[in-house]
């Protein structure tokens, strides 16, 4: 009898295209800790319904087109996290050093010239069994948790040409590297907003969305392109009310009633991790957010505030153009993310 396969020595890699579509022969890839990875295969079915003098509605179906979609959970670990943030965002990776330790300044691509279009990627899941490769995966959306009592993670979205599965790992994927970078726990995080720190926020989401979707066209079932939309940005904080003068949705200048773009800054270090005396970290700024829908809650023994804000499209925050965010990650790796 057959053993089963053991779903831990699970892992997951990825690695910039040179050409979109295309599996690199050789090169570094990224190999992220990740939590519940998977594949689906969007296999669309095409159903002949026509008439055949018989009390039944469907008759055969053909295959049509097909892309797939690769989801998994990860931590912010800061020497994998940034080529994410990279694959959302798209602009050259500024690497700026303190000593030994780097700073990494993530813009937004704004290229007319290449659509705007974020890198893609090849991707490699590998569930304890298979290897699987997706390639063409451009990423859909990253959405960030933190709360305080527990670690900052991020739920990512890849659209992907469809998979092919191999029984050994496959060039550049046939050598695993995967580092001993800690997490960050979402404690360590400073929220800034006009200027101003805030130290009752409780727990907060960020959400990067790019609305990718697969371009088809005849003569392949698989997609043109996986092609990013604009970027959206937005989020939502629960926070302690610990003042009668809630900025949020008290007085004639609350936040979240009023026209008031902010500036906002969300700073999650990892106090374990320390290159030249210089913790790791991951910070997002924005630099014009406007808080809206407000809602006071009495579900607890105490009183919280919840709101909800979209980012604008600023100058500041742009390498050309308009952005609604920029992403800086801190770690002891001066190779750029992209």
């Amino acid at each position: 009898m057959a053993n089963a396969y053991l779903s831990a020595n699970s892992y997951l890699g990825l690695i910039k295209e040179a050409t979109r579509g295309t599996l690199p022969a050789s090169g570094t890839p990224y190999y992220i800790p990740v939590t519940t990875p998977q594949i689906t295969p969007t296999q669309r079915f095409i159903r002949d319904e026509s008439l055949r003098g018989s009390p039944v509605m469907v008759y055969d179906q053909v295959q049509g087109v097909r892309h797939d979609e690769v989801d998994f959970k990860t931590y912010l670990f800061a020497d994998t996290f940034g080529v994410l943030l990279a694959s959302i965002l798209g602009g050259t990776d500024t690497v700026t050093a303190t000593g030994s330790s780097q700073s990494h300044s993530i813009p937004l691509l704004n290229n007319p010239a290449v659509g705007s279009q974020p890198p893609s990627y090849s991707i490699l899941d590998f569930d304890g069994a298979n290897y699987y490769t997706t390639t063409g995966s451009q990423a859909n959306d990253i959405s960030i948790t933190f709360g305080a009592d527990t670690a900052a993670d991020a739920t990512v979205k890849f659209f992907t040409n469809p998979f092919t599965s191999y029984t050994s790992a496959p060039a550049p994927f046939t050598s695993l590297s995967i580092s001993n970078e800690h997490m960050i726990p979402a404690w360590d995080t400073a929220i800034t907003i006009g200027g101003t720190t805030f130290s009752n926020i409780q727990s907060g989401e960020l959400k990067i969305d790019r609305k990718t979707q697969p371009i088809f066209t005849m003569g392949t079932q698989a997609p043109l392109y996986n092609f990013a939309g604009p970027v959206d940005v937005t989020g939502k904080f629960t926070a302690v009310v610990n003042s009668t003068s809630d900025v949020f949705s008290t007085g004639t200048g609350a936040t979240a009633l009023t026209r008031s773009p902010q500036t906002l800054v969300i700073a999650l270090t990892d106090p374990n991790d320390i290159t030249n005396s210089i913790n790791h970290s991951v910070k997002f700024q924005m630099s014009s957010v406007q808080f809206q829908d407000v809602k006071r809650l009495r579900g607890k023994e105490f009183t919280e505030v919840e709101v909800t804000f979209t980012a604008n499209a600023n100058t500041t925050d742009a390498a050309t153009g308009y952005a609604p965010i920029t992403a800086t990650i801190v770690n002891g790796t001066a190779t750029a993310f992209n």
